[in-house]
């Protein structure tokens, strides 16, 4: 029996013996979706002509477009590479004799959701800007020592203190998960279009692909765009005989500036048949990389991936470079020691999933991919070096300084661009994937299958479990005792209010307040990581220059000069740069492991604390085990989740390698301390919202009185079947062999 026959059977038999009240906590356990959804995915395979979807999947900066522009269109900036709000950043291309582009736009009901969002937002914030207001007073009363009540503030006061509340109140709200909707909606209402200007605009043609892209698509993709709020995605269709038997997806970054984004992206995951994942070779393997390649190599069956560090040049004036004078000798080390550091990421998450085994055995197997698309920007216009942007210009000049006996002969330095580059192997990868792509697909959908198979598996052997527990009490329960224990339950029900809604209380203070020091605490530590590097990294070199003393010779008209020294300030960008990335990567990893093992380790904890509450409360000999677990792992089924990731981007102009001098030293000093200033307010703040947001959602919840529900309907019910044993028994046998026969099904 198929995976969808079999969960629709499942899905029926749970229906048909109304045991859906238990299913909730089962299904999440066991991941159990919808067949739609999986029918969706399966479907997928099976498309005539269907081509082969490789998705490039990296964090925002991370090189993507880049690592495209070169892979595709020879170097040339044809996509966009700024990592600024843009709609389109979720690109789609295929291959086409015509250039053109489809544009989707959001339906109504997803400007209505955003709509939603948006006004929640404004609630909010109304509410903050109140209290930051009282408390603005209040201050302003305690420094004059108006201790007084009725003594009221100037009206210049109070104007102050309502402005300032105002700031306050958005810069908190700026991290809050409803600001991108408050944001994005703004941006539609401003535009003054609506859905129906957009018809005609869905499908665009042009006569090239630079046309295209730098035409009349800006309006739809543009970080200022007439209709960029509208804009969902965009398919380009481009005459570009790499395409040809392939779709790209060029998904937004993972930690996208625009939150709506970020979520496309891992709903494009499952689609991907072969995923190359780029991480900053700075940066290398985040909790970010490692979180999105997990879900994609195990959960949805996707086991052709292959990692890329990009912006390698960025690289090459480390402590990697270290007696080394070969720019090609310096990226073998680098590429060793990313390679070493990606197998001992993936050995860890092969430990924590076991699932990864395949998938990271055969990335393990391959070196990681070093690429930099600025190298291959420099090869590709190596003999029009009067068009080079700014920043080739700043790497070359490192290039030559780090490494002057290859980069001042021409040979040696295309050679040692392209190695750098390193986009031929790339190339490979694609032929070598598009070759075996019909293998690929097969495998894919006998991968997905099993994965589902398993999981199904696993969640009707629960099911078989709990049928026994429920026949054996029925056997097995005192009547007697089962009534004492539903009348104790009432007769305790205060107490258990107070005991079970006291630790639940205590549990989330103490969340709140452990969580938040653990996150300060760590943002202390690491700048001063930073303080130490920015110290170290600080220094004098001496110059020379030639001095004007005058004239002298024959009739003095020779002018005559001298040598003379001095020292200047300078500052290695390098040191500064990864002590910054290591602050982030460092704060990152901490916010993403929150937010992924709090819900697991919070429950496990709240579970056993509950029970030790109701024994307090019923004593051991009241308690009926099996009810007790249940109740209790429904109930925390219900219980909502929160997470928690650190949306921050590192500005460009701190991206700088090598010893930098005077105003360029001033200017990257100035612009890395304000930095660090704002990312540990960003911080703090989102350390607040995440706060706000998970104690918020978790005192919505009632504890005791959902769990004394699920008690005394589950004492009610065993009752009912105790008291009508054969009945019961029959009924539940009936249950037990149906289940025998699915169990059989999907082995």
């Amino acid at each position: 029996m198929d995976i969808i026959q079999l969960n629709n059977q499942i899905e029926e038999f749970v229906n048909k013996y109304d045991l859906s009240h238990d299913a909730l906590a089962l299904k999440q356990e066991y991941t159990i979706q919808k067949s739609e959804d999986w029918q969706r995915v399966l479907d997928s395979y099976s498309e005539q002509g269907r081509v082969l979807r490789i998705g490039i999947i990296g964090r925002v900066k991370a090189g993507k477009s880049s690592m495209l522009n070169a892979l595709l269109f020879n170097g040339n900036d044809i996509l966009p590479k700024a990592a600024t709000p843009m709609t389109a950043a979720l690109t789609i291309m295929e291959y086409s004799e015509n250039v053109s582009a489809e544009v989707d736009f959001f339906t109504q009901q997803d400007i209505e959701q955003i709509k939603k969002n948006h006004d929640a937002y404004l609630i909010e914030l109304d509410k903050k800007i109140k209290e930051r207001e009282q408390e603005n007073i209040e201050r302003i009363k305690k420094k004059k020592g108006l201790l007084d009540k009725l003594v009221h503030l100037s009206a210049n006061e109070k104007q102050e203190c309502c402005e300032k509340a105002r700031s306050q109140a958005e810069r908190d709200m700026k991290n809050d998960p409803s600001f991108a909707s408050y944001d994005q909606y703004r941006r539609i209402k401003e535009s003054g279009k609506s859905l129906s200007d957009l018809e005609q605009y869905r499908t665009i043609s042009a006569g090239s692909v630079e046309e295209l892209m730098n035409g009349v698509l800006n309006q739809f993709v543009g970080s200022s765009g007439a209709f960029m709020p509208f804009t969902k995605s965009v398919t380009l269709h481009i005459p570009e005989k790499g395409l040809q038997g392939l779709q790209i997806i060029d998904t937004p970054g993972i930690n996208d500036p625009v939150t709506s984004r970020g979520e496309r992206t891992e709903q494009l995951l499952q689609d991907c048949d072969v995923v190359l994942i780029v991480s900053s070779s700075g940066q290398f393997l985040s909790s970010e990389d490692t979180n999105l390649m997990h879900r994609v190599t195990t959960k949805e069956g996707t086991q052709q991936a292959y990692l890329i560090a990009s912006q390698v040049d960025n690289q090459l004036f480390g402590s990697e470079s270290q007696g080394l004078s070969d720019p090609i000798h310096v990226l073998e080390r680098i590429s060793d020691n990313l390679t070493k550091n990606a197998r001992n990421v993936l050995a860890k998450q092969v430990q924590k999933y076991p699932s990864m085994k395949v998938a990271a055995d055969k990335l393990s197997k391959n070196n990681v991919i070093c690429s930099s698309s600025v190298a291959f920007s420099m090869q590709q216009r190596f003999d029009e070096q009067h068009t080079w942007d700014a920043n080739l210009q700043h790497v070359w000049r490192n290039l030559n300084q780090k490494f002057p006996d290859v980069f001042s002969h021409e040979e040696l330095a295309k050679n040692a661009l392209k190695q750098l580059a390193n986009i031929h192997q790339i190339h490979q990868i694609v032929s070598e994937v598009t070759a075996n792509k019909e293998q690929i697909l097969a495998q894919r959908r006998i991968n997905f299958e099993n994965d589902k198979r398993t999981a199904l598996q696993g969640y009707l052997k629960a099911w078989a479990e709990r049928i026994n527990e429920q026949i054996h009490q029925i056997q097995h329960a005192d009547v007697g005792e089962l009534r004492k224990q539903e009348a104790e339950l009432k007769k305790q029900q205060a107490t258990i209010d107070v005991n079970v809604g006291g630790v639940y209380d205590d549990l989330i203070s103490d969340i709140k307040l452990n969580l938040s020091r653990q996150l300060k605490d760590k943002l202390k530590s690491e700048m001063k990581k930073y303080d130490t590097a920015s110290e170290g990294a600080q220094g004098t070199s001496t110059e020379s220059r030639e001095v004007y003393v005058g004239r002298g010779g024959f009739l003095w008209l020779q002018k005559k000069y001298r040598t003379e020294t001095y020292e200047v300030s300078t500052l290695q960008a390098t040191p500064i740069r990864r002590a910054i990335e290591e602050v982030r990567a460092s704060l990152e990893d901490e916010l993403c492991y929150l937010s992924e093992s709090y819900s697991q380790a919070w429950k496990k904890k709240i579970y056993s604390q509950i029970v030790g509450a109701l024994r307090e409360a019923m004593g051991d000999e009241e308690l009926d085990v099996t009810i007790i677990v249940r109740a209790v792992k429904n109930v925390l089924a219900r219980i909502p989740e929160a997470s928690f990731c650190l949306a921050d981007d590192m500005p460009d102009e701190l991206k700088k390698s090598g010893q930098l001098k005077g105003s360029e030293m001033e200017s990257y000093m100035a612009e890395a301390d304000n930095y660090i200033s704002n990312l540990r307010n960003t911080v703090r703040n989102q350390i607040s919202a995440y706060m706000d947001t998970l104690v918020g959602g978790l005192k919505k919840v009632n504890l005791p009185q959902e769990l004394m529900g699920d008690l005394e309907n589950s004492l009610k019910q065993l009752l009912n079947e105790i008291e009508n044993k054969e009945a019961s028994l029959f009924h539940y046998r009936g249950i037990q062999r149906e289940l025998a026969s699915l169990i059989q099904s999907a082995a």
